[in-house]
């Protein structure tokens, strides 16, 4: 019995061990299709990702880096860059130059027809309130908080300056711009002619440039953006330059106006002046037909570095006492905009941010500030500049006060009655600028 029992005993040990050995042998196999489940859904989600990165986007993007915009050809190559780099995406460039108004026109007509490009490069200020009101556009603020990293490379004051009327960012800036007189100094020399630092000296050189059958003044009246910026702070200074007609049509303003009209009559500009687009005033310049045009830093890069090498950039002298001799028109006045539409769309916002990254990047602004010759929005240097940009960049360093553009202040459409219905008119005599800056006011209040 005792040996029964022994055997017995020995029968359960083993049956337990046998047992037990198998319930761990079951439990290896069942870890080993956990693990694999869990490997194929990474895998399976990986297969996702790379099928979204690799699926075939087009964007389209408005700038105006077109037609003989001095960045035309750096923003083409960037754009060839940026897609060889990402096979996947395909851009198609809407972008044309900004002389005019063409430009303003077809943005504002893509963004109110529901056509509007992903990225646009644009005004800030009064020309994109409506865009901005019809919540089109992405404020930055919404964009970092998943994507913190877009326009790092652009300093925070520059930021801040483009903020809008809500407070909110919506517009990364490039380049700012400065606004000046380009004299041809040559010209000035052979006639013995001291440099239009003061209006006297800005006069005596339009009597005795006209005696020498050369065109004192590169204006284009059909497009006199430009003279009313600086015949305005010219006369009214920097404070002045400022109004916005709150207390009624300023005296100041009035005599701006028929300052142009003076100049006018006494055949400053060339002949065909009431129907001269700002390019053709450029091409008079550039073709040293004229000796002196108001233009922005932009100008520089369309000459060529043998004119560049003539050419002196100086304030607009000053009409009168309120006028501080350095003050200038100068700021950050355009950026990149990013459509809400392109942002929201699951299969382009990938695309959107790292196109808009970038060419907010400080090589891109670099890049596009060496084309252009603007004060880059980065801390970035510029190399090999030619010394006519130094001397604008001097001008700038060197001005009391910087003031944006009349166009930032009044509505587009209160603008255009200066330009179209306004200075064309009151130098023909045919309005008075009274009756003119009571109209822009009219409008501008609507």
């Amino acid at each position: 019995m005792k040996t029964s029992s022994k055997i017995m005993a020995l029968i359960l040990a083993v049956s337990l061990i046998c047992v037990l050995a198998v319930g761990c042998g079951g439990k290896e196999p069942a870890n080993e299709n956990t693990a694999n489940v869990e490997n194929n859904n990474d895998t399976e989600k990986q297969q996702d990702n790379n099928t979204k990165a690799d699926k075939k986007v087009e964007l389209r993007i408005a700038t105006m880096f077109g037609g003989t915009d001095p960045s035309t050809e750096t923003f083409e190559q960037s754009l060839e860059d940026f897609m060889n780099d990402h096979p996947n995406v395909k851009i198609k460039n809407e972008s044309m130059t900004s002389v005019g108004d063409e430009f303003r026109t077809k943005v504002k007509t893509d963004f109110s027809s529901g056509n509007e490009a992903d990225i646009t490069f644009f005004y800030t200020g009064a020309d994109v309130k409506a865009i901005i009101n019809s919540n089109k556009v992405m404020p930055y603020e919404e964009i970092w908080e998943k994507y913190p990293e877009v326009g790092k490379d652009i300093t925070d004051g520059i930021k801040n300056s483009v903020k809008e009327f809500d407070g909110k960012l919506y517009a990364l800036p490039l380049t700012g711009f400065y606004e000046g007189l380009f004299v041809n100094k040559s010209m000035f020399e052979e006639y013995d002619l001291e440099l239009p630092t003061t209006w006297e000296k800005f006069q005596t050189a339009v009597e005795v440039l006209k005696e020498n059958d050369i065109v004192p003044f590169a204006g284009p009246i059909a497009q006199s953006h430009y003279m009313i910026e600086h015949f305005v702070l010219s006369q009214a200074g920097a404070e002045g330059h400022l109004d916005v007609f709150e207390d009624g049509i300023p005296e100041e303003w009035v005599t701006a106006f028929n300052n142009i009209k003076d100049l006018y009559e006494k055949d400053a500009f060339a002949k065909d002046s009431l129907v001269m687009d700002i390019e053709m005033a450029q091409n008079l310049f550039k073709q040293e037909k004229a000796a002196m045009i108001l233009e922005g830093s932009w100008f520089i890069g369309g000459c060529e570095d043998e004119l560049k090498d003539k050419m002196a950039i100086i304030p607009m002298p000053a009409a009168s006492d309120k006028m501080d001799p350095t003050s200038i028109v100068a700021g950050f006045s355009s950026g990149y905009y990013v459509s809400r539409s392109s942002y929201e769309d699951e299969d382009k916002q990938q695309a959107v941010i790292d196109l808009i990254s970038y060419l907010t990047s400080a090589d891109q602004i670099k890049a596009i500030a060496t084309a252009n010759g603007g004060s880059p929005s980065a801390n970035v240097e510029i190399e090999g500049l030619h010394p006519l940009y130094i001397e604008g960049h001097k001008m700038v360093a060197n001005a009391k006060t910087l003031n944006m553009p009349i166009d930032s202040r009044l509505t587009p459409e209160a603008f255009n009655v200066l330009v179209k219905d306004g200075v064309p008119f009151i130098v023909e005599g045919q309005k008075t600028p009274e009756e003119v800056l009571e109209t822009v006011k009219e409008t501008n209040e609507r």
